[in-house]
């Protein structure tokens, strides 16, 4: 049976592999790019345009500007321009050490909705040694400030990790000062550099972690008066405020499709350094093809969520979590129904909630 094509409603677009920090936790760009920037690092206006006219009539209305570090692209405020003559609702992901006030403005004139910063630490000293930039802090905090004198509450993110995790209650505190809307706070993904820092015992335990969460739903909610997720799967967070779109934030992987800075469709970011999730040279391919047809995306239609492996298999919030990141599942596994990392090792320490797992009589893993 056919399986129709849902609709693609967001492009992740990747400007540039470069970037102008070194995280020793990165996931998406293996290594630092020298600056200048080559050709084959930046994504052309051009090639962009051609991507959201055959996307338009699949469904487009919001693209994610990502990388690498998008502001470091030479024309991001054409592809600002880009996104505001085709009325696409934006969402930056930045480091933010690149946005001034005059940036911030053009950002909120062009329809760019919301902004994601990334702060790893409460102090420069941390936060410094985490993104290898010296002087990174305070950029970082410069950007912030011009954002919220754009109009915009912005979202933090912080990877969590030993060095900085200590300083947690004083990063709240930080971010409700600077003006921010919420906090997320990620989990270190075991893939590239990550993997090296968890090997190295820098990254934190899922038992540690899943302590955390119980701490932010308690005593810290009522402590801090800034919005805080912690980005554990769906299995684990509260269901009162997954109801109430507290915590929302599935990957949405149905509906999305990367465009690497080379010019390539791509699954997402990864596709920069796993070839097999790229799916085609935008100039020379009809999206409508690729969307409707790529075998990537027919597995993914086809397995997602009733073929997940693993513990995902029997979890009560597969239609919803979708495995919640395939991306990272296909990175450490090759397969694109490989159970989460983190549920399956949660598993397999006993601590997945059963309460949210079919009765026992009706699993298929153990």
């Amino acid at each position: 049976m056919e399986i129709k094509a849902p609709a693609l409603t967001t492009f992740y677009v990747y400007l540039t592999s470069g970037c102008n920090c070194a995280c020793q936790h990165c996931w998406f760009v293996p290594e630092r790019q020298s600056m200048p920037l080559g050709d084959d690092a930046l994504l052309p206006l051009e090639v962009l345009r051609r991507a959201i006219e055959q996307a338009l009539p699949l469904g487009l209305n919001s693209i994610k500007w990502t990388g690498g570090e998008p502001t470091l692209h030479p024309r991001f405020k054409d592809f600002l321009s880009l996104q505001e003559e085709f009325g696409l609702d934006g969402l930056v992901e930045t480091n933010g050490m690149l946005v001034t006030e005059e940036l911030a403005a053009l950002m909120a004139e062009t329809g760019v909705s919301r902004v994601s910063v990334s702060l790893d630490g409460a102090t420069s000293a941390t936060h410094d040694h985490i993104r290898g930039v010296e002087g990174g802090f305070e950029q970082t905090l410069s950007g912030i400030k011009a954002l919220v004198t754009a109009g915009y509450d912005p979202e933090l993110i912080l990877t969590l990790q030993q060095s900085n995790i200590v300083e947690l209650s004083d990063f709240l505190v930080l971010a409700s000062t600077l003006g921010a809307g919420s906090v997320k706070l990620n989990i270190m993904q075991p893939v590239l550099r990550g993997a090296t820092l968890l090997d190295e015992g820098e990254g934190l335990s899922v038992q540690a972690i899943l302590e955390l969460s119980s701490r932010l739903q308690g005593e810290w909610a009522e402590n801090f008066d800034i919005h805080v997720q912690l980005d554990v799967p769906m299995a684990f967070r509260p269901l009162s405020s997954m109801i109430s779109g507290e915590h929302a934030g599935a990957c949405g992987i149905s509906h999305v499709l990367g465009i690497l800075p080379r010019g390539d469709y791509a699954l997402c970011g990864v596709g920069q350094h796993v070839p097999e999730l790229a799916m085609g040279v935008i100039m020379s391919s009809d999206l409508a093809d690729v969307w409707k047809d790529h075998p990537v995306l027919e597995q993914l239609r086809d397995g997602l969520p009733d073929k997940l492996q693993g513990v995902c298999s029997d979890c009560l919030m597969k239609s919803a979590c979708l495995g919640s990141c395939v991306a990272a599942n296909y990175q450490l596994s090759g397969n694109l129904l490989a159970p989460y990392w983190f549920c399956q090792q949660a598993a397999d320490l006993g601590l997945f909630p059963d309460a949210r797992r079919m009765p026992s009589q009706d699993r298929k893993f153990e």
